[in-house]
């Protein structure tokens, strides 16, 4: 399998880190309006120094990303190791990577169930970050 290639943004930038949230709110296949619901709610774009306008623009990327790491499969794996592995590797500020964490985890709750794509997607996040629950608590 080749590397995947994303939009390039810089570490730990607004774009950087609101392409790890809109891997997760794909990563089950639906985007479910509680999720994006809870996002908004919760004042995690402007946390993470986005807004609606720049996640709009972060999510059509990540979503032509796909198209173009599916090639002429017309499939790809949307919890891929390596894809997860190259989405969350400019994300490299612990605290990020905390407040990321602890994201994902209240954004998996906020549609009523934790899908086991999720899950997968929170554990590679913890392993590729070297985190753990308990410093998310």
């Amino acid at each position: 399998m080749t590397q995947p290639q994303l939009t390039p943004y810089p570490d730990n930038s607004p774009q950087a880190l609101l392409r790890v949230l809109a891997l997760f709110i794909i990563s089950d296949g639906e985007v479910a309006d509680a999720e994006l619901d809870t996002v908004e709610g919760l004042g995690v774009l402007a946390s993470l120094g986005g807004d609606r306008e720049t996640f709009a623009r972060v999510f059509d990327a990540y979503c032509d990303d796909l198209i173009v790491h599916a090639g002429t499969r017309r499939r790809v794996a949307l919890a891929d190791r390596d894809w997860v592995a190259a989405v969350l590797a400019p994300v490299t500020d612990p605290a990020m990577r905390r407040v990321l964490a602890q994201t994902l985890l209240l954004v998996a709750r906020s549609d009523g169930w934790f899908a086991d794509v999720e899950l997968k997607v929170v554990r590679q996040a913890l392993d590729d970050w070297g985190l753990t629950l308990e410093e998310l608590g």
